[in-house]
């Protein structure tokens, strides 16, 4: 109980997939002992066991959910870092023990109610009805059979069934709601004083004892990082494209193929005015009629040019379908009747028409040539690429194959892991940078490592040439900056210091008030604030402020800024267990009370069924899911 409420107080709400997790391989431990397994067996629940082929197809639906947020595809080393086939087990582990909790109470399923659930599946439906062709591309994707799924989706029914039969209806009594609410909504104003750095007096030159001190004592922070210099070539279809070896009337041709994309549309130079009243607007269009100008009106309305002309607008370019309609009825200098629009009464005038027309071919033709030359290069990169292969494995240098081949090629001397330079500086173009530098400091001098791929269509070659190691530099190298470093470190502590002189002496007796008149500052109140809203204090200060009963003192800091205050005043909140603000809190609760229950017999269970794990057949599933 006592969990589930701290996991709330912190607005974390508990899933019951984490806590069977946590159960799982926090408490039991996944290096248990090891048993005889089946010829696919992953892991053993009591008399259960885990298929291999199940457990890989999960995992790669894990990997592929991952692969898809972080935009790359995982490696089995990545895979194995994230964690996910130990969650992934613990998981099927406790699905498996929870069947064999359900098998012991014969439960079961009709094979109407599985078809349906089946049906009812989104994943597997087209236009909103079931289809079996999308379900047996969505099982193919992920790895599994039909037969498969449905045994799997049968079990899965069942524990649904199990887990609402026993903890379906758990409801919590409303005093504990009432902790809750009393946490998320009470109220309190805070009196501060803000001490910011900026305004302390300026620090002193450190003397030369201070200064070699606090080096010794952070030398690590002015190491020197490892270095390495290196030749970088590169190919892309960029690097061998040639405009000019298109023709003219290749590039007519191409052209006149993707001529709709110089199609310009029709525009119209829409002028608005907008009335209150449908009222106001019909009297402006009779003085119009009358012989009154538009200029006329826009004067008795005091509007300028800008306040009324929208510019060369295409129709899909004005977001109001009313004026859009109106203004592409007129002819050029005409004023429409009243409109009504979206946000009012309109009279709308087209001061100008501009034809559809097409940009010239004379003026695109570069831009033609340089389209055709970059599709005919991106079917070259290969070609070129086999070059540089063969070029190479005859012992060529990078440097003879640029020069040959007339690819670019760069030198980087005394770069960090980093990007960081020696002399000074960073770089931040190097192709594919990061996955380029990991490869260089993994590299020994003149090591012919394998290419970096540039996104899809491109590659890259280099060579190490020199290393510098790591070092500690002497201090005459970096006397600047340890001075600076020092002098932002004493001003640092020279706040705290001087916040926690104020908070002594308002913890002897003095109000903040006066403390703050004696030192010259200013004392701020924050009102109204709660654990969520924390007005003009930042999220480390309204910590402290509800770290204790009203009066209660506290400093905290936040960057470059001290903060001393006082809890002035604690405004309980009201409670009513029906109000809608506490439906979404209750429901979680009520939620983790049932998952705190189904963990907690799921963990006895296991106990006392016992459960190996095959780690070989595991290994061998994780290093062939990619």
């Amino acid at each position: 109980m006592m969990e589930f409420m701290r996991s709330m107080a912190s607005g974390i709400v508990a899933k019951l997939l984490m806590l069977l997790l946590v159960l799982s391989f926090a408490v039991w431990g996944i290096a248990d002992v090891f048993g005889r397994f089946g010829q696919s067996t992953v892991a053993t629940v009591g008399d259960t066991e885990i298929d291999a082929r199940d457990y890989q197809s999960e995992l790669l639906l894990e990997v592929n959910s991952l692969s898809s947020r972080l935009g790359q595809r995982l490696t089995a080393a990545q895979t194995q870092a994230f964690g996910l086939p130990n969650q992934v087990l613990g998981r099927m582990i406790n699905e498996a023990t929870l069947n064999d909790l359900a098998s012991n109470f014969n439960m079961g399923l009709s094979s109407e109610e599985l078809a349906k659930g089946i049906a009812e599946e989104p994943a597997f439906q087209t236009a909103g009805k079931f289809n079996r062709n999308q379900m047996a591309l969505v099982l193919r994707n992920a790895g599994t059979t039909e037969d498969r799924y449905v045994t799997n989706r049968e079990k899965l029914e069942v524990r649904r069934q199990l887990a609402q039969g026993l903890t379906g209806n758990s409801t919590l009594p409303e005093a504990t709601l009432k902790v809750f609410n009393d946490f998320s909504f009470e109220k309190r104003d805070v009196d501060y004083i803000a001490l910011k750095e900026a305004d302390l007096d300026a620090i002193e030159e450190p003397s030369e004892d201070v200064l070699n001190s606090y080096y010794e004592q952070n030398k690590i922070a002015f190491r020197a990082p490892e270095y390495r210099s290196f030749v970088v070539l590169k190919l892309e279809p960029g690097d061998i494209m040639d405009p000019s070896a298109v023709s003219d009337e290749d590039a007519q041709t191409y052209y006149e193929s993707v001529s709709n994309r110089f199609q310009l549309p029709e525009k119209r130079q829409m002028q608005q005015i907008l009335f209150g009243s449908k009222e106001d607007a019909e009297a402006a269009l009779e003085k119009i009629k009358g012989g009154a100008t538009f200029e006329d009106i826009m004067a008795e309305r005091n509007l300028t040019e800008s306040d009324v002309d929208f510019g060369l607008l295409a129709k899909s370019e004005i977001t109001d379908p009313a004026a859009a309609d109106a203004i592409y009825s007129l002819d050029e200098g005409a004023v429409s009747d009243v409109v009504e629009g979206q946000f009012g009464f309109l009279l709308l005038r087209n001061a100008k028409t501009e034809p559809p027309h097409a940009t010239p071919f004379e003026d695109v033709k570069d831009q033609m040539k340089a389209e055709i030359a970059a599709e005919r290069a991106n079917g070259e990169v290969l070609d070129m690429f086999d070059n540089v292969e063969d070029m190479r494995a005859g012992g060529s240098t990078l440097e003879e194959v640029s020069q040959k081949l007339n690819l670019p090629l760069r030198t980087v001397t005394t770069i960090s892991k980093a990007g960081e330079l020696e002399r000074g500086g960073e770089v931040t173009d190097l192709p594919e940078q990061e996955a380029l530098l990991t490869s260089v400091f993994d590299t020994d001098i003149d090591y012919e490592a394998d290419p970096i791929d540039i996104g899809n269509t491109g590659f890259a070659w280099f060579r190490v040439t020199d290393i510098e190691a790591a070092r500690d530099r002497a201090l005459d190298e970096v006397h600047d900056d340890v001075v600076a470093a020092w002098k932002e470190d004493e001003r640092q502590s020279r706040n705290a210091e001087l916040a926690g002189e104020i908070l002594k002496e308002i913890e002897g007796g003095k109000s903040l008030a006066a403390v703050a008149e004696e030192r010259g500052l200013s004392v701020a109140t924050a009102t109204d604030i709660t654990r969520q809203v924390h007005g003009d204090l930042p999220a480390s200060a309204v910590e402290q402020a509800f770290g204790g009963p009203l009066h209660h003192k506290a400093t905290a800091v936040d960057g470059e800024t001290q903060y001393v205050l006082e809890v002035a005043k604690v405004t309980d909140p009201e409670f009513d267990p029906d109000a809608l603000q506490l439906e979404s809190v209750k429901a979680r609760l009520n939620q983790n009370a049932s998952t705190d229950l189904l963990s907690q017999l799921s963990a006895t269970i296991l106990g006392n069924l016992g459960y190996t794990v095959n780690e070989a057949m595991m290994n061998q599933v994780v290093s062939g899911t990619r």
